[in-house]
């Protein structure tokens, strides 16, 4: 199968109009990822959405920053919730797929973040 040329903030934009959930966007244009199959990382990208929506009541903050040659996309949810459910072990090894590395950030009573790295 021939690689894929995957333009992030249309498939942002493609999810959000599926799942109709609350958000802010902040989207760079020309945050593009080549890989020979999307499907798996749409699964990711709704595995977090699912993830952060019931944490908090507010929009969730998203944003793609195209960074030289690599690509940051955050995902926020501004929470007040401690105990957090345990994250799948199989989002990081999905995201490496795509050159791509998952960091969580979770400060109590303020906010969870995840953020994904792609290196192009």
């Amino acid at each position: 199968m021939a690689e894929q040329r995957i333009d992030l903030k249309q498939l942002l934009h493609l999810i959000h109009d599926n799942k109709e959930f609350d958000v802010n966007f902040i989207l760079d244009e020309g945050c593009v990822i080549y890989a020979e199959d999307p499907k798996p990382l749409i699964k990711v990208l709704n595995y977090l959405i699912n993830y952060l929506t019931p944490l908090t009541a507010q929009p969730l903050e998203i944003s793609l920053d195209l960074r030289g040659n690599d690509i940051l996309l955050s995902m926020m949810a501004y929470t007040e919730q401690s105990d957090l459910p345990e994250l799948s072990s199989q989002v990081s090894d999905a995201i490496t797929v795509y050159n791509g590395k998952l960091d969580q950030q979770h400060e109590t009573g303020k906010y969870l973040q995840f953020k994904l790295f792609f290196s192009n």
